[in-house]
């Protein structure tokens, strides 16, 4: 598959089939994604992969994510939607049924904070890719951080900070590509 195939056909997986994911190729997709550009070269990302009962510890908080943090939110952004809040909701409530969590970490230092922040984000964009590439399903997912301080408590994580959360797996269902937005881009100085 061509990298702009990948790009441009990559979609947020939001359920999965009951499929075991090989630990070597979580490993391999992890190796890859560090490839990343990163701030003066810190490579400040850690990834914590979870699975079993574990995994569904973070469940339990990401339903309490949802209830404390998101719910009132997405009532607020997508006022005329209700499907896009209990599909919303569902997904919090089960994270899709994957197999598999990769918690995604940097540093927990103010300096270059926001360089890690970004170095980070771009392993993260790598690695979706690469879960897509490989005909697995991913989803970017920061609403869980805000319970932060309890799943570090259930993963045994310190002096690191909790960026995403990436539920992973065989997609089940593969939503359809939305329209991309147009007037983003702005010249300056071309004729």
């Amino acid at each position: 598959m061509e990298l702009k195939e990948v790009i441009k056909n990559r979609r947020s997986i939001r359920k999965f089939k009951d499929t075991h994911i090989q630990k070597e190729k979580i490993e391999g997709l992890l190796n890859l994604a560090m490839w990343a550009p990163s701030g003066m070269n810190r490579q400040n990302w850690y990834f914590v992969v979870v699975e079993g009962k574990v995994k569904d510890k973070l469940i339990e908080v990401s339903k309490r994510a949802f209830k404390e943090f998101i719910s009132e939110s997405l009532k607020e952004v997508f006022k005329d939607r209700e499907t896009v809040i209990k599909e919303s909701e569902k997904f919090f409530y089960n994270l899709g049924n994957a197999p598999v969590v990769i918690c995604v970490y940097r540093s927990r230092t103010i300096e270059g904070e926001l360089t890690d922040i970004q170095s980070v984000a771009a392993a993260v964009e790598n690695l979706l890719l690469l879960i897509h590439e490989e005909g697995l399903g991913g989803c970017w997912m920061t609403g869980p951080v805000h319970l932060e301080n309890e799943i570090n408590k259930i993963l045994c994580v310190k002096g690191k900070k909790l960026q995403a959360i990436i539920p992973l797996g065989v997609p089940d269902i593969i939503p359809p590509t939305p329209k991309r937005k147009g007037g983003r881009i702005e010249w300056i100085g071309w004729d």
